[in-house]
């Protein structure tokens, strides 16, 4: 069964504009009726349900379309890799917690005094592995 691109956009959640976005992205081409009207069937409303999913897991579209062409096995892959980047990400925001926490508690760390060799980002890097021991 074909549906429109007005009920689809209905069960779907999302406007008739974000359909023919993907369809203009290539991310899911729609079939057209010989008025021109965009026509989906249920292989197409599974698209748009993964569509769907990975941008709830923070995919782009451009990581979208590539996770839709490829075999499972790239998937997979894929996903691994941005479990990885998001621990990283994780890792990054929890060190910046216990940063700012310090300098709410104890205030901004003196400027480094000139003549003891070191930048202030040399400086700034020596402070953060006091901090985080």
């Amino acid at each position: 069964m074909k549906r429109r691109i007005s009920e689809v956009s209905k069960l779907a959640g999302v406007s008739k504009r974000t359909l023919q976005y993907y369809d203009d992205e290539g991310v899911l081409v729609a079939e057209r009726s010989g008025n021109n009207h965009r026509l989906y069937d249920e292989e197409m409303l599974e698209q748009i349900w993964k569509i769907i999913v990975y941008k709830g897991l923070g995919f782009e579209l451009k990581e979208i379309r590539q996770l839709l062409q490829g075999f499972l096995e790239e998937q997979k892959e894929y996903l691994e890799l941005r479990i990885e980047n998001i621990r990283s990400e994780l890792h990054q925001l929890n060190e910046h917690l216990e940063l700012i926490s310090f300098v709410l508690k104890h205030g901004m760390p003196q400027v480094p005094e000139e003549g003891e060799g070191k930048t202030y980002v040399e400086e700034m890097d020596e402070w953060k592995r006091k901090i985080s021991i």
